[in-house]
């Protein structure tokens, strides 16, 4: 107690300033709590005023704010926020209200926000509630902070296992920058910077850790041994849907993590990724060993991008392409061609040319990483010549946030509703008008179907798995793509349907009391958005009378 005291002077500065004003404000002598009582400065810091007992005063809220007129409107918004958790609890008869809700507004501020996002309040409730969850939710949809912002209020360590090193840097290095105390180990550091960091893991000197899965199943006894013994408060997945022993990203050590799991004393898990339809969250579910887990599905209908399904054959797609990319409305504005295959992409590419229209491909063979990131800087605008059109594959994309995409033209169906979704997900990320353009030939037998099902073959060829479970593994993928030329066919709302395949039919889930009253106070009160458009099959009238380019550029005009 003593050497907690000594590390942090002003807590014990305000225990004798309580003790000596007997925990009650000398302004107008209210009983106050000492978690919730303000220690005024009677000469301002600013005006030269120290931390001596004689120039702190024990105040309430009303009589604190009355000295500090300029900070009146914070002040009251603390009180309003102490006073919406403590009616919360009180109103609670589900268990949502855990530890650590009484610090949303501090935490949240540290984070530089005023309030949570929509759908982020119960994700987070849930998890400091001590539940597994599975969020689904696309890039850019505030996914991060629904796991640090518990990490930060749960005491221990939280594990993030994430797949790319890249992120992890990113994600470590915004929270140093916030003060909050986060790291990774991975390959790329030496043998001492690695001791130094279990040196302080083992401290509790860390709040965050992040690994790629492989972390848990290297050679190193000694390594594996200290992160069996962090005994974390959660497992964070990122990036879950690699968990799915038959989705396309699948990773060994990903499927692995139930074991993990289990070697670790068995803490909650927190996985999210931006896509999984029903199936595939049950199979990410089991996987994990959490298949209680409650599941949120967020921001799936996306009302600001138009879909519109166009069967035309491969040939005469390149006129079409290069009729949009035309549009006046895309001056300043950004587009994307998703092709299925390098190959692809460069007829395309050459097609285009022929057309008037030099558009650069980006795909996994350019010559070298510099060259495939120096092209992404140019979509991104930090590298010149910029660049507003793009072909490219499913790659191109991943874990970036372009606001001002307008515009996703998809060669083909992709390989999975969840491909598609995330692909034509791309646009329209500040929720102004975008449009996805889905080209198909209407055939299960045609060459988009074809070609899909051969990539799919030589996926499962390369696959680690064995051969009893390939023929396995290409039946699902057979299934998926399946999936996918009936959604291009169907003739109904492909909004419907795409929300259905995630969530299932639409169903009203009021929350409780207690939850509404916090939702109030720290959530944000968003409109809901009206689209300008629908789909090809709620437009068809609008289609048949202007036509694909014409409705694309009514829909991104003025």
């Amino acid at each position: 107690m003593n050497q907690q005291l000594a590390t942090d002077p002003w807590q014990e500065t305000r225990r004798q300033v309580l003790q000596r004003d007997d925990y009650r404000c000398v302004s107008c002598s209210t009983s106050v709590k000492s978690a919730e009582a303000d220690i005024h400065h009677l000469l301002p810091r600013s005006m030269g005023g120290t931390d001596e007992l004689s120039n702190l005063v024990t105040l309430c809220d009303g009589c604190h704010a009355s000295h500090h007129p300029n900070l009146a409107g914070g002040l009251a918004r603390r009180v309003i926020e102490r006073w919406a958790v403590r009616l919360a609890r009180w109103l609670d008869t589900d268990g949502q209200v855990a530890e650590g809700v009484g610090n949303f507004g501090p935490a949240l501020r540290l984070f530089g926000l005023d309030r949570f996002r929509q759908g982020q309040l119960p994700i987070v409730l849930a998890a400091l509630s001590g539940k597994s969850v599975l969020v689904v939710s696309p890039t850019g949809s505030g996914k991060t902070l629904c796991f640090q912002l518990p990490a930060l209020l749960r005491r221990g360590i939280t594990v993030v296992v994430s797949p790319l090193k890249t992120l992890m840097l990113e994600q470590v290095s915004d929270l140093l920058a916030k003060k909050i105390p986060a790291t990774f180990v991975n390959s790329d550091l030496s043998v001492e910077e690695k001791r130094t960091r279990f040196s302080l893991l083992g401290r509790g000197a860390i709040k965050l850790l992040y690994l790629a899965p492989e972390r848990f199943f290297v050679r190193s006894e000694d390594e594996r041994t200290r992160l069996k013994q962090t005994k974390p408060s959660f497992i964070v997945v990122d990036e879950a849907h690699c968990v799915d022993q038959w989705g396309r990203d699948f990773r060994r050590e990903y499927g692995r993590l139930k074991e993990v799991r289990e070697k670790l004393g068995s803490p909650p898990v927190l996985a999210f990724t931006a896509t999984a339809g029903r199936k595939m969250q049950q199979r990410i579910l089991a996987s994990l060993g959490i298949e209680n887990a409650e599941v949120f599905v967020r921001d799936v209908d996306r009302p600001n991008i138009a879909l519109v399904r166009q069967k035309c054959s491969p040939e005469k797609r390149p006129d079409e392409i290069a009729s949009l990319l035309r549009l006046p409305q895309l001056q300043g504005q950004k587009a994307m061609v998703f092709v299925p295959s390098t190959n692809v992409g460069e007829e395309l590419q050459a097609a285009l040319r022929i057309l008037g229209l030099d558009v650069p491909l980006y795909h996994s063979k350019l010559e070298s990483a510099w060259e495939r990131q120096e092209l992404v800087k140019r979509f991104l605008g930090q590298s010149r010549p910029a660049v507003d059109r793009i072909i490219c594959t499913n790659a191109f994309g991943m874990g970036l946030d372009v606001p001002n995409v307008r515009l996703v033209i998809h060669w083909q169906q992709s390989a999975s509703i969840e491909d598609q979704l995330q692909e034509f997900g791309r646009a329209g990320r500040d929720g102004k008008p975008s449009v996805a353009v889905m080209f198909h030939n209407g055939s299960s037998i045609g060459r988009d179907i074809s070609r899909l099902r051969f990539m799919a073959e030589k996926t499962v060829e390369s696959a680690q798995v064995s051969m009893l479970e390939r023929p396995r593994m290409l039946e699902q993928r057979y299934h998926q793509i399946d999936q996918v030329a009936e959604l291009m066919k169907t003739q109904s709302c492909i909004r419907t349907a795409i929300s259905e395949y995630f969530q299932g039919p639409k169903t009203i889930r009021r929350p409780g009391l207690s939850v509404r009253i916090l939702d109030r106070v720290f959530g944000s009160r968003n409109k809901p958005q009206r689209p300008r458009a629908c789909c090809d099959y709620c437009d068809k009238a609008e289609i048949r009378r202007r036509g694909t380019v014409g409705y694309v550029s009514r829909i991104l005009g003025p």
